[in-house]
């Protein structure tokens, strides 16, 4: 894989633990921040690997190393930009509900992120197929 893609790849996890560690103000110690990343994280690569799978129904794979560079790629890639769509903003929410904030602004805010995310697995399922037809011509182009 390219060296410039793991810059990009490794900007974007530092982005988003940038972002997500300033938004966890109502952890109150360091470590309850750094686990909550670590299964926020775990989760986030969970949900990415499975709408990974939904989306490559109907691909054809040349051969099983192809589609584990796609699956890697595409799982370094989305994870983070899933992380951006939910990891601060549940922190923010939890802020919220630990502080006693409006009740009717955080149930909004929390229908708000679940629509938000639920259209945005459709679209990452639909954006996934291309994205991994795009990275088979790639790498076929490479090998051949």
């Amino acid at each position: 894989m390219n060296i410039m893609i793991y810059i990009i790849i490794v900007v974007l996890f530092a982005v988003l633990l940038f972002w997500t560690w300033n938004n966890e103000k109502s952890f109150e110690k360091r470590s309850s921040k750094i686990i909550f990343m670590i299964v926020g994280l775990v989760a986030l690569s969970v949900v990415t690997l499975i709408i990974f799978n939904i989306s490559k129904s109907g691909i054809e794979y040349p051969n099983i190393d192809i589609l584990k560079e796609v699956r890697k790629i595409a799982l370094l890639i989305f994870t983070p930009v899933n992380g951006y769509l939910s990891l601060p903003h549940i922190a923010n929410i939890k802020y919220e509900i630990d502080e006693g904030k409006d009740d009717k602004k955080t149930k909004t805010k929390i229908i708000i992120l679940g629509v938000i995310i639920i259209i945005a697995t459709i679209l990452e399922i639909i954006y996934l197929k291309d994205f991994q037809n795009g990275i088979i011509n790639i790498l076929n182009s490479n090998r051949n």
